[in-house]
């Protein structure tokens, strides 16, 4: 058996013309309320379209005056069933979604604007359904069945009650495995249609095909199998998970789906999940010539580290947030180091060593170390450079780091308390994070950590995601999943 589901709206019902109109409502105007009600074409209409009235008004007018149905059109109707024709998919059963709010709107009072959505009810509009598709499927078995929330529950528009009403409402139907579910959702309000697409889903699951029309493209219409609504659901998850920044999480939620159709997708989340693990050298070989020009300064590599803290706290996730805003200034510090003093640096395998002849150039740093550090650097004629050996770099090159108000803090609070983190298994506030920083709130610790980013690295930047050359990837990776979810959909 065919089945088609539908549901109704009040544009599935319209006025070829509207000169009998006023007659036929000054009959019934003290049933709605005594208030004017005039047919009027949608906005940016030519002057062919037909007349609307919000549907439970044209309902009881032409309930009323039944005999007056050669001036309605269905439109909507037409084109859908036109589809299943098309199609040879005649439907043995039709199932009529009508919604009625008149409990939560019982009196004048409440239904006093014409926009109220007691209007917009599709109950009244029962008869004249019927009698369209009694004409159009004269073979076919028609059901009604009625969405009415009860006194004092939330309306129609509201997600959570409207899904419980389609699920008491449509839960009880019962269909065999081989039939086939046409189901027309996007009539109603967008609480409605989500909840009709999800209850099908969930019920008749392989069963349902979605039978849709374009709002934009007139008598366009389409069959949507059930696979592309399951997998645009996944991919609005995936966009969940991106927004917590979780690059992994949305690529193994859409491994399935990750074809040719989608490399692009494919593409972004490699390229995000090694910035994610702080591979930095190859995300940007990854990303290819939208980073060329970029990773030639060498700096870039610590504003990706502090953009990384940045989206850690965003995860709160406080104690690799600390490590990797400490991480993004020491480490580039560093790479200052190496830029600038290159010929008196080596390398090996436990990391790099200022070799001794820095001294032709900084004589006075050899004093600025304390006097462990001053015999090991004479004994061995290097000393390894890290955290306070580097440091002490750049206080011996740039003596106003040392009251730099900024730069005071990488080598004094953020310090000790990375250090005291590393050192005990206790979690960390957000609070004790920003205070690490000697910050109150987030955007003043963002604000301190691109400060000591610029005085090392001489740039400017607005903000650390300005600075970020993830920021740009993770914006096309949403962009990516919004259009590819709405290429199943369309």
């Amino acid at each position: 058996m065919n089945i088609w589901i539908i549901t109704t709206g009040s544009s599935d019902v319209q006025l070829k013309t509207k000169e009998n109109w006023n007659h036929l409502y000054r009959q019934i105007r003290n049933k709605c309320d005594n208030r004017d009600f005039s047919p009027s074409r949608p906005t940016n209409a030519d002057g062919d379209e037909p007349f609307q009235v919000p549907a439970r008004v044209m309902g009881i007018v032409y309930g009323e005056n039944i005999e007056e149905y050669d001036n309605l059109c269905f439109p909507i109707f037409e084109t859908l069933s036109a589809k299943l024709f098309e199609i040879k998919a005649t439907p043995d059963k039709i199932i009529v979604i009508t919604t009625d709010q008149s409990e939560i709107f019982p009196d004048s009072e409440y239904k006093r604007s014409n926009k109220c959505p007691y209007w917009q009810d599709t109950c009244s509009l029962q008869e004249i359904f019927k009698l369209y598709f009694l004409k159009k499927f004269p073979n076919t078995k028609l059901e009604f069945c009625e969405l009415k929330p009860f006194a004092d529950s939330k309306g129609l528009d509201d997600w959570n009650n409207t899904l419980t009403l389609v699920q008491d409402t449509l839960g009880k139907l019962q269909f065999a495995s081989y039939d086939t579910i046409y189901v027309s959702h996007q009539a109603g309000t967008p609480a409605i249609s989500s909840a009709i697409q999800f209850m099908s889903l969930a019920k008749f699951g392989k069963q349902v095909k979605f039978l849709v029309s374009s709002e934009y493209k007139q008598n366009y219409t389409d069959i949507i199998p059930s696979y592309n609504y399951l997998r645009a659901i996944q991919i609005q998850e995936a966009k969940a998970l991106l927004e917590r920044y979780d690059y992994a999480g949305v690529e193994r939620l859409l491994k399935p789906y990750l074809q040719d159709t989608t490399s692009e997708i494919r593409r972004l989340l490699k390229i995000a999940t090694l910035w994610n693990y702080a591979e930095f050298d190859e995300f940007a070989k990854q990303r290819g010539e939208a980073a060329e020009e970029r990773i030639k300064n060498w700096w870039w590599i610590g504003y990706e580290a502090a953009y990384l803290a940045l989206v850690r706290l965003e995860q709160e996730n406080t104690v690799e947030a600390l490590f990797h805003s400490f991480r993004a200034a020491e480490g580039l510090i560093l790479e200052w180091a190496i830029n600038k003093y290159d010929k008196y640096i080596d390398e090996d395998d436990k990391g790099y060593k200022l070799k001794d002849t820095i001294l032709k150039v900084l004589p006075k740093y050899v004093g600025n170390l304390s006097f462990k550090q001053q015999a090991n650097f004479r004994e061995y004629r290097n000393i390894p450079l890290y955290s306070d050996t580097l440091f002490k770099l750049l206080q011996t090159a740039r003596p106003e780091s040392k009251t730099h108000p900024y730069m005071k803090l990488i080598w004094n609070d953020a310090k000790d308390e990375r250090n005291e983190q590393f050192h005990r298994l206790l979690g960390l506030t957000k609070k004790e994070l920003f205070r690490a920083w000697n910050a109150s709130e987030q955007s003043e610790w963002e604000r301190k950590i691109l400060g000591c980013l610029e005085f090392i690295s001489g740039q400017k930047f607005p903000s650390l995601k300005a600075a970020s050359l993830m920021s740009q990837v993770h914006d096309e990776l949403r962009e990516a999943l919004n259009k590819c979810q709405h290429n199943l959909l369309s």
